[in-house]
């Protein structure tokens, strides 16, 4: 800023009127035509401009195919420059019209176009170029009589003929009323009208663009291309090639900024900070007199105002303008395409983004003109954004003078940022406070907090004593509302104390949810249902808070608490068994990170963690496989490590029964057991999942025997059930119905409910006790079908199969269920036998596994979806293959021959 303060006695155009805004707008217009004021001629071309083929062909192909071409950008764009380069080089007679602010008039603007018309009147032929040259220029006394004799004469065309009007945005707002308003309404088809403007001309063009007979080419394709920057680069004999991309991404195109690029790399200095710090004072005076100043002084008081920032929504205008018209000014600049667009980033609330370099220069007039105001913008913009994104907040209040507003929104906000994983960046924006708030206890200890979670605890403890040696000075509300979140960090993010503890936090906080900011109670509420989800016990309790937590992210604009918990709440449905409810949920949520652009994917790892347990239990073992790697690459920071999605990733490589992938997740298991901290579940589950390894490696009583001090049952829903079915193999049918029957005294998932009856059936069954097993069997097909939970009878196929059969016979209200999981990836002895000596297909072998059962054939046809004719046609063929009568026969040769 420094070597600008001499240019504020040089009374530069952007600097004039000192502090005040209203010196930018128009000149008055006078009445009347004057030579010196419209020119009728092309200007010429000037030397090192690069002609634009690729615009050149696109008005040519309009010339062809519509009557009007709309060229509209705003100023430094290159418009007058392509249409005289294109009207000298289109092989058409080219008539040429530019305008002057004091000939905006309807009789001036009539006068001009008949003016231009007749210059050209020689290079037409036939009748046409004497009706041109008689036409009168000076408006009679019936506008509408005159409109038709100039109509009348150019329908004499019998060759196209091109008008081009440029800077018709100077030219006055009556145009619908004149001669223009008729060409467009009525011209001709050999007539050719090409108007340039800085914005949509102010004439009725919707009938026309509507009818297909309006082309237009606006900024965007106006804009210079990385190869165009490039090739004006080598024109000026630079290295266009290496420095081409470079200029590209610091103007976005702008061709009035390359230009001013341009100038600057001649001048030594590199083409990537072409215009950093800020732009020369030849740019700026561009801006400022070609731009600003030919706005109307409201759009151009707001334009200073809402660059504040380069990206702006309706919200952050009507802040900046301390008044609703922002909204309004901000859809004028939107619609006219004055250096603005929408952004496609993805936000939740519709975002436009200015050119950076146009916002950059208004920034830089602004602050010379009024530095008081361009201060208080600032501030301004900080308070917007002060509960919905702290980075920008901080920026924009150091900007502003504000350090205060910073330090509040830090202070409101640290322990969410935490949760998205951005300590390391926290820790940064309490580094760039200015002294005295960059000592607040408060700011002291968030560093503290931020040095515990990347594990330097000699500087947190001594950062943290900085801290308690000034948290006295701070008021009453401050501390406890840091109290209160130091104290939810430590337990439920560093895991300090025990789950009880945390769950006595939790509730203490709901209970003083008043005396809290909604940040802390959404933050309270998303961390507690965590926990209780991580600890195995998710139920209605840790649901319902996780949905509070979605519900006030949402309602506050805490997008952060929002994503993240609504990611949690997918697993923690997932969990509780309601499968279909957590992959729906879990779509939401990637769908709103993708949404709003979420940069943290460390947050989404409870979505695919909850997606691998679904996948597992359904015996999906390829889309586990997949959702739970997926799961393990995003990570879990800045949280203990997943120890859910580690031991349902055992669980997957162990139902695989590869050996390879076996011995690949007992070396996992190892490293990831030496990680800290862990989840407070994670003693429990290492043991189960130790023992499961050592399952797969064939050693039933070694696991029975490592999972022995879980006997007593009530260590959690998952690790009973697996417990159980663990030392129901190992013949310790005692020990395994205690841990069944500590599960009977709980509300458990639907998937755990499954595998405990199994286990019980199978125990059952193998005493002789029939009825029991039958009725167990019967409450765990119930339990599985509706979230189609197969794994548990896969799992125990073999010790099921005659039970599964006999059930069939005994008689159940899931004959279609019991059929698809005898179906269901049998055996690999089975399969190996059925391909070497039986041919049956993999249809006819799944209609057998329904032959069994009570249902009728036209029922079995239904459940498979197909015809009974069809049907019929498979059973034939399977009594043929097995030399069987009936369907009875079938069955039996099947079940004896270990098909089925």
């Amino acid at each position: 800023m420094s070597g600008l303060e001499p240019w504020a006695v040089d009374g530069l155009s952007w600097l004039a009127g000192g502090s005040s805004m209203t010196s930018v707008g128009h000149r008055p217009p006078s009445a009347g035509p004057s030579e010196s004021q419209v020119n009728i001629r092309a200007p010429g071309r000037q030397l090192g401009t690069l002609r634009r083929g690729r615009l050149e062909e696109a008005v040519s192909f309009a010339d062809g195919s519509h009557r009007i071409t709309v060229v509209s950008a705003p100023a430094g764009y290159g418009k007058t420059t392509l249409l005289a380069d294109w009207s000298r080089n289109c092989g058409a007679v080219c008539a040429w019209l530019s305008f002057d602010p004091y000939a905006n008039d309807s009789a001036s603007l009539h006068h001009w176009i008949i003016r231009a018309l007749q210059s050209v009147a020689g290079n037409l032929h036939g009748p046409v170029r004497a009706a041109v040259t008689s036409l009168d220029p000076v408006p009679g006394p019936d506008p509408v009589e005159d409109y038709r004799g100039v109509i009348r004469a150019l329908e004499m065309l019998a060759e196209p003929l091109a008008l081009v009007i440029d800077d018709l945005h100077l030219a006055g707002p009556a145009l619908d009323d004149g001669l223009l308003g008729a060409l467009v309404r009525s011209g001709p088809p050999g007539l050719h009208l090409v108007l340039s403007s800085r914005g949509d001309p102010a004439l009725s063009l919707a009938a026309q663009r509507l009818r297909g007979t309006v082309t237009d080419v606006g900024a965007r394709a106006l804009a210079f291309t990385p190869d165009e920057t490039s090739e004006l680069l080598t024109l000026h004999g630079l290295d266009g090639s290496v420095e081409g991309i470079g200029l590209w991404n610091a103007t976005g195109g702008w061709p009035v900024a390359i230009t001013e690029g341009l100038v600057l790399r001649e001048e030594g200095m590199p083409a990537a900070t072409a215009f950093s710090p800020e732009p020369r004072r030849v740019f700026l005076d561009y801006v400022a007199q070609e731009i600003l100043a030919r706005c109307p002084v409201p759009l151009s008081e707001f334009v200073l105002r809402a660059t504040t920032r380069n990206r702006i929504t309706r919200q952050l205008a009507i802040d900046l303008c301390d008044d609703d018209d922002g909204a309004m000014l901000l859809e004028h600049c939107l619609q006219q395409g004055f250096f603005l667009a929408a952004d496609h980033l993805g936000s939740a609330e519709e975002t436009y983004t200015w050119q950076p370099l146009f916002a950059m220069a208004c920034r830089t007039i602004l602050s010379h003109r009024d530095p008081q105001l361009a201060r208080a913008l600032h501030g301004a913009a900080a308070r917007h954004y002060q509960d919905v994104d702290v980075p920008t907040c901080v920026s924009e209040a150091l900007l502003g003078g504000e350090p205060r507003t910073a330090m509040k929104s830090i202070g409101e906000h640290w322990l969410e940022m935490i949760v998205a994983g951005g300590a390391a960046s926290l820790e940064q924006l309490c580094l760039r406070l200015p002294f005295p708030w960059s000592e607040d206890p408060e700011m002291l200890l968030v560093r503290s907090s931020c040095r515990a979670l990347a594990g330097d605890l000699p500087s947190s403890i001594t950062l943290g004593r900085r801290a308690s040696s000034g948290m006295s000075g701070l008021g009453a509300a401050r501390r406890r509302r840091f109290e209160a979140n130091r104290a939810l960090f430590e337990l439920f993010v560093l895991g300090q104390g025990d789950p009880a503890a945390a769950a006595r936090q939790g509730i203490r906080l709901v209970d003083l949810a008043t005396e809290h900011p909604t940040a802390m109670l959404a933050n309270g509420f998303f961390l507690l249902g965590r926990a209780q989800t991580r600890a195995g016990h998710p139920g209605k309790v840790a649901i319902d808070l996780l949905r509070e937590a979605t519900a006030a992210g949402s309602a506050n604009g805490l997008t952060t608490v929002e994503v993240c918990a609504g990611a949690e709440l997918a697993l923690a449905l997932a969990v509780n068994g309601d499968f279909s409810a957590a992959e729906e949920q879990g779509a939401v949520a990637i769908a709103l990170a993708e949404t709003c652009a979420w940069p943290c994917q460390a947050s989404l790892a409870p979505v695919w963690v909850a997606r691998g347990l679904v996948a597992y239990w359904r015996d999906d073992l390829d889309r586990a496989d997949h959702d739970l790697a997926r799961a393990m690459d995003v990570g879990s920071a800045p949280f203990p490590s997943d120890s859910l999605g580690m031991v349902y990733r055992i669980l997957v490589d162990c139902a695989t029964g590869d050996p390879v992938r076996i011995a690949a997740s007992e070396l996992a298991f190892r490293a990831f057991e030496a990680q800290e901290p862990h989840d407070s579940s994670w003693p429990v589950l290492a043991m189960v999942a130790a023992a499961k390894l050592r399952e797969a490696a064939g050693d039933v009583e070694g696991a029975a025997a490592m999972v022995r001090p879980l006997a007593r049952g009530g260590a959690s829903p998952l690790a009973d059930a697996l417990v159980a079915e663990l030392l129901r193999q190992a013949g310790e049918t005692d020990k395994a119905l205690v841990c069944t029957g500590a599960l009977a005294e709980q509300a458990n998932p639907l998937y755990v409910e499954t595998s405990s009856a199994l286990t019980e059936a199978l125990i059952a069954y193998s005493a002789g006790e029939s009825a029991v097993a039958h009725e167990r069997l019967e409450y765990a097909v119930r339990c599985a079908e509706p979230e189609s939970v197969l794994r548990p009878f896969v799992e125990r196929r073999g010790d099921l199969l005659q039970l599964l059969v006999q059930h069939a016979a005994w008689g159940t209200a899931h004959d279609a269920f019991i059929a698809s999981t005898l179906t269901h990836r049998p055996p690999e002895h089975v399969q190996r036998r059925q391909h070497s000596l039986w041919t049956l297909s993999e249809r006819e072998r799944e209609v057998l596994s329904h032959m069994r059962t009570l249902l009728t054939a036209a029922e079995i046809a239904d459940s498979l979806f197909i015809s009974v004719n069809t049907l019929k046609s498979h059973q034939q063929s399977i009594y043929r293959k097995l030399g069987a009568t009936n369907r009875r026969s079938a069955v039996r040769i099947a079940t004896a021959r270990g098909l089925i």
